[in-house]
Order: structure tokens, then sequence, then C-alpha cells
């Protein structure tokens, strides 16, 4: 933002003074952000926080960034992120955010919407549209001392679009590589003249095919309906009420398992006549607020939301070494109810020179799954990899086959938390505490037995961190978090819940008269109880230590550069339980990213933006017991748009190259594809 300034040292005569430059002025850490720096944070204190001032390493991806880069889901929102290893298995055609964090799988475990939790069990997730959002929020390490059941690695809390004072209109369309045609719609602004009614809807339209092809020429899908209204009442300045809801449909080609074949082939494991994936999801939920004076504001945030899951995948080994792939059909029936609910009271004031900012809350999640699957026998089909075929007749597990897991589970839990932001001259002192009782009943059609689980458990976190006159913040914290582990094992029961505790040292610095953010931070991070999942089950591994240091800089220059990079160290190893010394399945070594952009500011080029970015993931291991070795890849990313009037026009491509790389292997009949080459084209009206 940039304002110029006048004095009128009387009647007859004005001085012109230099103009001024406000960097990041008006941002609410709630809302969008200015260009591709977010300066300030919601997620990482509960309260409207500069970035400079949480004692935690944090990233924030505005709306900016992710339409440079073209990010058409969470996953690849995340792809420039430090910290972070997205698509682990791939571009997964169910469109699952596989997302691990400092070497943990946060899929399940740190989903976040509008900062409330959103709860999965088995193949049950709530998913999110891009389009929908804000801002994506990333914060790395425990973070239960606010927000209860979180994972080590931390959360990933997705900000979504609000209803605004002015009025908008805008309306979207794509198509792309592998037939992809989607259409979307935002609009909204004021009801009434007073602007005390807004509204705002946002609705997507997909139809889609994959990369993911049988030989037969039958395309696995990637269709989509979207709608989310929402609507806020501001009676006054004071109080603030939104309601919302959405409703989503995704039918897509299941899950892409590749097996290696003689002559370095691959052939896709599954068949066009079962394979699928198909979920409904709907959500609504409130956010209230109001202010009572200057020291006293209280919030409550609620959401009701329910999906229904139903998955068709089939499995396949090598009967004999390149003989014949044997496979196995299976079917997951899934449904799932979830509620919701954090009350807060945050009171800002002064005890001499210090400067309070304390919040008191109480938050609630339950949790209502009923999980079933079936399967067919090893072999009920088969394939032959000298003439394989496909679009063969598939036998039901329903029908066919038999049953490997039938239950309801119940998790209710709530908790109680507070913290202090104290600050006293360039000190910020963070102090949080929380409790949390949690119960867990399952019962267990298969066994006829049920399994009641109750814990409680006390999460804190305490942060220093000293703000310079000129903008650099050294810091240090310690946190700790906890999760139940919700689901079943192969041999029936339930899990204990895992643990974990950080230590954690960064600086952040902020340059004077930049538009500018570096961090770095190193980190000692343990989690007990840890758990991967084998054959569909969840199976215990034991005590995991994740070692290592993150570096992000983004920076954007007056000039229409922009820069995002990022590059991350994580000796992560297993150091108790069933695979002592072990490097975790998925988990690389290093990762590394950059984007650079390039904006003309005038001459006949004005309007046109240039970017372009590369990525690499270190190798991995594709097993617990680090038996199946993945290789490491890089891949290139550009971006091409041109503004004129009220029309952006935006070309995407992802994976330049087109490398061919698989980004793991469960065994030689279980690979899954890295992402081929991905052109997509917008054109995007505003009124």
């Amino acid at each position: 933002m940039r304002l110029d300034r006048t004095s009128e040292a009387d009647d007859s005569v004005t001085i012109a003074l230099e103009p001024i430059d406000v960097l990041g002025a008006g941002e609410n850490a709630r809302g969008p952000v200015n260009g591709i720096v977010a300066k300030r944070t919601a997620s990482a204190t509960k309260t409207d926080t500069p970035i400079l001032e949480a004692p935690q390493s944090i990233s924030v991806v505005g709306r900016t960034q992710m339409e440079r880069q073209g990010a058409t889901s969470v996953t690849e929102v995340l792809r420039y992120v430090p910290g972070v290893v997205v698509e682990t298995y791939g571009p997964d055609p169910k469109g699952f955010d596989w997302v691990y964090l400092r070497g943990f799988n946060a899929q399940s475990t740190s989903d976040f919407r509008d900062g409330l939790r959103q709860s999965s069990v088995s193949y049950s997730f709530f998913r999110t549209e891009p389009y929908a959002l804000e801002r994506v929020e990333v914060l790395r390490g425990p973070s239960s001392a606010l927000y209860g059941q979180s994972d080590a690695g931390g959360l990933i809390n997705k900000v979504s679009k609000r209803p605004t004072d002015d009025p908008h209109y805008q309306i979207e369309g794509q198509a792309g590589s592998y037939d992809r045609f989607q259409g979307a719609v935002d609009v909204g602004g004021p009801v009434d003249a007073d602007g005390k009614l807004l509204y705002r809807v946002i609705a997507v339209a997909r139809k889609s095919d994959t990369q993911f092809e049988y030989p037969t020429g039958d395309e696995r899908k990637d269709d989509r309906l979207y709608l989310a209204p929402s609507f806020t009442w501001k009676p006054n300045d004071q109080t603030k009420l939104t309601v919302y809801g959405e409703a989503l449909r995704d039918r897509s080609g299941g899950s892409a398992l590749y097996a290696r074949a003689p002559g370095s082939r691959w052939l896709p494991t599954g068949d066009p006549n079962f394979d699928g994936f198909k979920q409904d999801q709907q959500q609504i939920g409130y956010e209230f607020e109001h202010a009572f004076n200057d020291v006293w504001t209280v919030r409550q945030n609620s959401r009701f939301g329910h999906t229904e899951t139903l998955l068709d995948v089939t499995q396949g080994y090598w009967a004999s070494d390149f003989g014949v792939i044997a496979r196995r059909n299976r079917t997951f029936d899934e449904d799932m109810a979830a509620f919701a609910s954090d009350t807060q009271a945050e009171a800002k004031f002064s005890t001499g020179p210090v400067n309070h900012t304390v919040l008191f809350g109480v938050d609630n999640n339950y949790v209502d799954a009923d999980v079933r699957g079936w399967q067919t026998a090893w072999g009920s089909t088969i394939l032959i990899p000298s003439n394989p075929i496909y679009g063969v007749d598939m036998p039901d597990p329903r029908k066919l086959g038999t049953s490997f897991q039938n239950y309801r589970q119940k998790l209710t839990q709530v908790g109680f938390y507070g913290q202090d932001q104290i600050k006293w001259d360039n000190w910020v002192l963070t102090l949080g505490g929380r409790y949390d009782h949690l119960e867990v009943d399952t019962h267990d059609r298969l066994a006829a037995d049920d399994y009641k689980r109750k814990d409680g458990k006390f999460s804190g976190r305490v942060g220093l961190t000293y703000v310079t006159p000129f903008g650099l913040a050294p810091y240090v914290s310690y946190s700790e978090a906890f999760v139940p582990q919700l689901g079943l094992t192969q041999g029936g029961g339930t899990l204990k819940p895992s643990a974990s505790w950080q230590y954690e040292a960064g600086v952040k610095f902020e340059p004077q008269g930049w538009n500018a953010l570096f961090t770095a931070a190193v980190f000692d991070l343990t989690k007990t109880n840890a758990t991967v999942y084998q054959n569909g089950f969840p199976v215990p591994m034991g005590e995991t230590n994740s070692q290592g240091f993150e570096l992000e800089a983004k920076v954007s220059l007056n000039q229409g550069l922009d820069f995002i990079g990022s590059y991350t160290y994580a000796d992560v190893d297993v150091k108790k339980g069933a695979y002592p010394g072990k490097r975790p399945m998925l988990v690389p070594a290093h990762t590394a990213s950059g984007w650079l952009n390039y904006t003309f500011q005038d001459g006949a080029l004005q309007g046109v933006s240039l970017g372009g970015g590369a990525r690499f993931v270190g190798k991995t291991y594709g097993d617990a017991q680090n038996t199946v070795k993945v290789d490491s890849w890089t891949v290139f990313d550009a971006g091409l748009s041109y503004r004129w009037r009220n029309a952006t026009f935006a070309l995407n491509a992802v994976n330049l190259s087109d490398k061919k790389y698989f980004t793991t292997c469960e065994s030689d009949a279980a690979c899954y594809q890295g992402q081929r080459r991905t052109v997509i084209g917008r054109v995007r009206v505003d009124f």
C-alpha cells in the first residue's frame, strides 16, 4: 500500500513530502493475505498475532500464491511449504490430501478448518475445495495446548472465504489436461443498504479424467459438485454472526496402484469394472463474536458434518517371480458424523508496563463412525503380464467375499485451555496449558466385543520471543501434543493415544522497508505410540524421533518480483518398538523448493506475470522394514497470466518435463505414480 502525504503550513502553502510505504497494512489474521507475504496469524495462538511474535514455526499460503501456482487441491497448495511432504501416494484419484509434517503422517490427525478439527476414521475424511479457501496456515510442531487432539508434526488450518463488506462477483472457467473442465462462481457482498447483512455463495462444478488410464482406454474420473453459501449479520461494530454450510459430491476412479512387469512396463492392478470412489459430504456451522468493550471479547465456533463414503479397490501381488499378478477386491462402506465446537473469551489489559492478551476456552469434539469392509480371496482374479485383460467381470466382495472389518466407533472429547501472551518492552512470553478428557467406545461386530477407553491428558506450551526494533525475532519454545488413534487393529482392539513433545529454537526476520519474511528453525521432536498403516490397518511402531532444521523465505519487491523458497532437513528414526533404528516409511531426509515470479509493471507487457518453480524430494523407503527403496525426484512447474481490465487469463503447468517417477512403492505390485505433466488454462472475470 502506498500513501502520499502533504503538509499545509498555512492556507496558501502546500509542501509535498516523500511517499510512505505501508507494508502489510490492514491484514486480518482470519482474512485475505496481502500478496504472498503474510504478516499475521490466528492459528499459532487463536488470537490475531503478528507472525514475528509467535514462538513456533508457521507458514501461510494466501490466495495470491494459490492462483499463481495454479493449485487445484489442498495438496498442491502445500507443495512449496517447508517441513511438509505431500503426494506420498501420488496425485491420488480419490482426492485425499496425503501430508507429512516433520516426518509424521498428518493426513488424519492434523486437519483443521477455521480453527476446528476435521475428524476422520478409516477412509472417511472431510474434503476441502481449495477455491473456497482464503488462506492455509501450517503450524509445525505439537500444538495441543490450544487445540487438544493434534499430532506431533503440527496442524494445517484451512481458512474459508467469508462474506465481505465490498460487493464482488467472480466467475471462472478451467480447461486442461485429461479432459478437465471446471466452472466456478464466487459472488457476495451486502444485502441491505446499511451493510448489516452480508452474503457469499461459492460453487464449483468439475468434469474431468485423470492421468491414470487403463490399457483399454477407460479413464479414472475426478468429478466434483460443490456449493457453499454463507451469511453474516452485523447488527453493530461489536457483534458479528456468520452462518455457513457446504455440500460436496465427489465421484472418482479410486486408488491407482501399479505393478512392475517385465520389460520395465507398469501395469495398473485395478479394473475399470470395479475400482471407484464415491463421497457425499455436508457441513453446517456458525461463527459468533462479540466485543463487550476494549478488554473482553467472546467467540464461539461450531460445526456439524456428515460423510458417506464408498471405496472399491483392487489390490495385487506377484504370485511367483514375474509369473502372474494375483488380485483381490476390497469394498469399504462407511458413514461418519462429527461435531466440533470451540468457545473462548479473550481479554487484553495491562499490569504496569506489561501487556497481556489472555485467552480462556473450552472445546469439544464428537465423532460417530460406522465402518464396514469386505474382501475377496487372493487370486479371485489374476493379471497375466504378457496379455493383461481389463474390463472383465469382477467379483463383488459384499456378495462373494467375506467381511474383514465391521465396527461402530464413537469418540467424545472435551478440553479446557488457557493462554497468556505477555509483552514487556521487546520481550514476548507465551504460556499455555490445557487438560483434555476423552472417551472412545468401539463395538466390534465381527468379534462381538466392546472396547471402552478413557484417557485424560495435560498439554503445555511455553515460548519466549525477543522482537528487535529492526524486525529480527529470535525465539525458543517447548510444546506438547497428544492424539487418540481411532480404528481397530487387524487382530481386533484399539490403540493407545500417542503423545509428543518438542524443543524448538528459531529466528524470524522482517527487514524494515521490505515486504518480506525470512524464517529458520531447528527442532527436536519425539512421538510415542507412533503407527503406520499396513494392509489397511494401523500397526504400532513405538517411539519415533525427528530432528532437523527448516528454512523459508518469502520476498515481494515493489518492482513486481516475488520469491518463495524453502529447505528442510529431517533426521527421523524409530527409537523403540517394532522397527528400532529404521527410518519411517515415506519420510525423506531432504526436501527443497523455490518459486520465482515476475509481473511487468509498465510498457507493452504490463499486466503479464511469469512464474516458475522447482521441487525436490529426497529418497525414501516404501515399507517400515526399509527394504523397498524409492528414488528421489525433482520436477519443474511454471505459470503465466495476463490481466486485462477485469479479466485474468492464466496458464499453469506442473512437471514441465513430464518426468516419469513413483512417489512410493510398498512392493513391486503396489507402486504409486507421481504427477505427470499437467497443463490447465483458466479465465476469470471479476465484476
